[in-house]
């Protein structure tokens, strides 16, 4: 079995307390948010790899610039996030909880079968991935004059369930390939993690964290707008549904 080396453990544990306390004071999650951001942390940086956090932080960055872009005007079209744009324990979890999962199965243990690193590195971009696509044209989307509802095709107010646009399909696309190649270049530059892996494979977590965008889209305008599932889940269940994908897409190919 596999155990973090203390070196190791105590950098993470400190990248954790820097990213919880960062994060808190500029306001970009709540008291419970950088409370079960730290955890969340804690988790990617032992059971997967300190550089996941810098890819965590990333999006945490990239999704708060994009939630305070013209913050008033969403406000005033009544499209805004609440308290500033602050985020809380429920949004962390949601956008959160897949790559937690991917990197604990990626920890070699006696107990249960895992992923090679580097197939769980693609499975965590993929996750990372879908999580901004979704975050960033959920933001920029709300903008655009002509919104439609995917399933119908007819217009519909910015910011509704499952209402796209051509500006929020443009940033989700945007939002995947940025992701996917900041990961991807954070991984290969500073760990040589993914020597071997072919450079087309960055692919994988583009598309797939793009079609987990639109698979969030599609549960919003049916069983979101049935009151069956809230927003998080809804997250939770596009941004893992796009991670499956990925794998069943690696799975095909046999890598």
């Amino acid at each position: 079995m596999t155990t973090p080396d203390l070196v190791n453990t105590v950098v993470v544990v400190a990248a954790c307390v820097l990213l919880a306390g960062l994060t808190y004071i500029r306001k970009i999650l709540d008291h419970l948010g950088s409370l079960l951001g730290f955890i969340l942390g804690l988790v990617i940086g032992l059971f997967g790899s300190l550089l996941w956090l810098i890819m965590l932080l990333i999006f945490l960055i990239t999704a708060f610039a994009a939630t305070r872009y013209k913050y008033s005007l969403k406000n005033d079209l009544g499209a805004a996030e609440p308290k500033g744009g602050t985020r809380g324990f429920a949004s962390v979890l949601a956008n959160g909880w897949v790559p937690m999962v991917v990197a604990m199965l990626s920890f070699e243990n006696p107990w249960l079968s895992t992923f090679p690193k580097n197939v769980a590195a693609v499975l965590y971009l993929t996750a990372i991935s879908a999580a901004a696509s979704d975050t960033i044209a959920s933001e920029l989307g709300v903008l655009s004059s002509r919104t439609f509802m995917i399933t119908t095709g007819k217009p519909c107010k910015p910011g509704t369930n499952g209402g796209v646009s051509a500006l929020g399909t443009s940033a989700a696309l945007a939002a995947a390939a940025y992701t996917s190649i900041v990961g991807w270049m954070v991984l290969l530059l500073f760990s040589g993690q993914l020597s071997g892996f072919p450079v087309w494979f960055i692919v994988i977590p583009l598309t797939m964290g793009f079609a987990g965008c639109q698979i969030d889209s599609l549960l919003g305008a049916t069983l979101e707008n049935r009151g069956m599932l809230n927003k998080d889940r809804v997250n939770i269940l596009s941004i893992g549904a796009a991670t499956l994908l990925a794998l069943a897409l690696m799975t095909a190919i046999g890598w």
